[in-house]
């Protein structure tokens, strides 16, 4: 007997409603390797599967096909379990639970499912102008900044793309002695410590502060991005190692993660025996096409073509699937989710780099059907930002919006690329407002602004967890943590750069990999309710 997991959507909480019971949603990616050893050593346990189907109705979702319900419900990393309402409310969750610490989480979640305890909830900071913020984050990026090894704070170690990228940034508005060798003692230790040598591409980040224990996910995003760092800096810094690695990281992608028409696949899954082990055959590759990685490994094609004269060949998928400018999620099956926040901004960017590069004004065109898409579905005027999703993506399910930081940094991004083509001051106005309105949670740490944020837990811890899970972002911390209760859990995007200048907290032994994760924790009890 094993868990019989039900999809994500209206029937599933129609019927958690109907049969009186809370839904148990399990977080899961396929280059996830906690992801599989959970699934083996606690969700095919007969006891456990028994349990389950007694008290929950359980939900699958697959953290790439879903980055929005990932977003809104992730514990800090991958594997996330959750125990929710019918209304999609949140009332406790833990990242990497074994058979004995399942059976704990779970008796203590239905005791607060039966009793009505939610997390308390929090008033939101009061927004402010943002005329600081650059500053503030890039002050923390340096006091995090570890001279010694390279990457910030202590472990595990990222590439932290987005940081190094603004900190390159300012290097060349001020030339910044200081800054340029954080940016190559970064640069540095990811060449030598996350470079695959036998297979080429990057890992997605190592368990150690000095950059050891590398765990061997690679996802196309984190490729392009890592790809796209190499050349900005060695453009910037007239370095062409660095320009040499870009190169060779994107041929890589080219060759494992593209099909002939170069078309990008999603992810190359985790296999620490491939790598402790002379022959054999090399990791799956998870053939999925998602748009979010196919615009931004046009992205960084775009910008190989301009440094070096060559282009991989990465073909602009996520525009053909979308002539009105709505573009869904999954390319390879596009009746499903659309329109997200990420996938837009990303789009719309890939797409300005084109047009820049060929003049086409087909290209403009659709940068701007695409952006006038976003405003009308995704912009809440109230909040002043965009959401991480149009409000009909999950049906009849209401659920407040979540407006993830990295997600509207990139759509802002987008927006001022786009409005310096068009004279469109709309496109600015959007983007300006959007990093006002979120600038209070950028210089807080990094977290994500919601309808309705939480409070602090005052329950006190009882026991360490068991370290596990998987880092599924590049600052936040999955596996130390395997309890926290909260109403709306905060959604932090992969790779923010707030949650980057904060740094990573400490590493977790069995850790193995993000993609956009985000949190900074201490370790908490397994049952107990806990807010960071």
């Amino acid at each position: 007997m094993t868990v019989e997991w039900g999809a994500w959507g209206d029937e599933a909480f129609a019927r958690s409603r109907a049969l009186g019971k809370p839904v148990l949603l399990s977080l899961t990616a396929s280059w996830c390797h906690a992801c599989h050893r959970m699934d083996e050593e606690t969700w095919d346990d007969p006891g456990v599967a028994a349990a389950v189907e007694r008290a929950t109705l359980p939900v699958r979702v697959d953290a790439d096909a879903r980055p929005d319900v990932y977003g809104r419900y992730h514990l800090g990393g991958l594997p996330s379990t959750a125990l929710l309402t019918p209304d999609g409310d949140f009332i406790r969750g833990a990242t990497f639970l074994s058979r004995p610490q399942f059976f704990a989480f779970l008796e203590a979640a239905l005791v607060d499912w039966r009793s009505g305890r939610r997390p308390a909830r929090r008033p939101p900071a009061a927004p402010r102008k943002p005329a600081g913020l650059v500053d503030e984050v890039v002050e923390r990026l340096v006091r995090r900044a570890d001279l010694e090894h390279g990457g910030f704070g202590s472990a595990p170690k990222l590439a932290s793309t987005e940081a190094l990228a603004l900190l390159l940034a300012r290097w060349r508005a001020t030339r910044d002695g200081g800054l340029e060798r954080i940016v190559r003692a970064t640069l540095d230790a990811i060449v030598e410590h996350l470079a695959d040598p036998r297979d080429g591409g990057f890992f997605r980040y190592a368990a150690a502060a000095d950059w050891s224990g590398p765990h061997t996910e690679k996802v196309a995003v984190d490729q392009a991005r890592i790809a796209r760092l190499f050349l900005e800096a060695g453009s910037a810094l007239a370095d062409p190692r660095y320009i040499e690695a870009g190169r060779r990281g994107l041929a890589h992608a080219r060759r494992r993660l593209a099909d002939r028409e170069g078309r990008v696949f999603a992810s190359v899954a985790a296999d620490p025996e491939y790598y402790a082990r002379p022959g054999g055959d090399p990791p799956p590759v998870d053939r999925r096409r998602f748009a979010d990685a196919g615009a931004a490994m046009v992205q960084a094609a775009c910008l190989a073509l301009a440094v070096t004269g060559e282009s991989p060949g990465f073909r602009s998928e996520f525009r053909e699937a979308a002539p009105d400018g709505v573009v869904p999620h999954r390319l390879d099956a596009p009746a499903g989710v659309s329109g997200l926040l990420r996938d837009q901004a990303l789009a719309i960017e890939a797409t300005v780099m084109e047009y820049r590069l060929s003049g086409d004004p087909e290209l403009l065109g659709w940068a701007r059907r695409a952006a006038e898409q976003s405003i009308r579905c995704l912009w809440d005027e109230h909040a002043g930002a965009f959401r991480a999703a149009p409000a009909e993506a999950d049906g009849a399910l209401t659920l407040p919006p979540i407006f993830p930081l990295l997600a509207n940094g990139e759509m802002a991004l987008a927006l001022v690329a786009l409005a310096a083509h068009t004279g469109r001051d709309e496109y600015r106005r959007h983007a300006e407002r959007a990093v006002g309105a979120l600038s209070p949670q950028a210089v807080a740490g990094g977290q994500a602004r919601r309808g309705r944020p939480p409070r602090r837990s005052r329950r006190p811890p009882q026991r360490r967890p068991r370290p596990g899970g998987d880092r599924r972002d590049g600052t936040g911390h999955g596996g130390q943590v395997a309890g926290r209760s909260r109403a709306e859990p905060r959604a932090l995007p992969a790779g923010s750069l707030p949650a980057a200048a904060r740094g990573p907290a400490s590493a977790a032994p069995i850790a193995c990999g993000p993609r956009s994760r985000s949190r900074r924790y201490t370790e908490l009890p397994v049952v107990e309710s806990a807010n960071r």
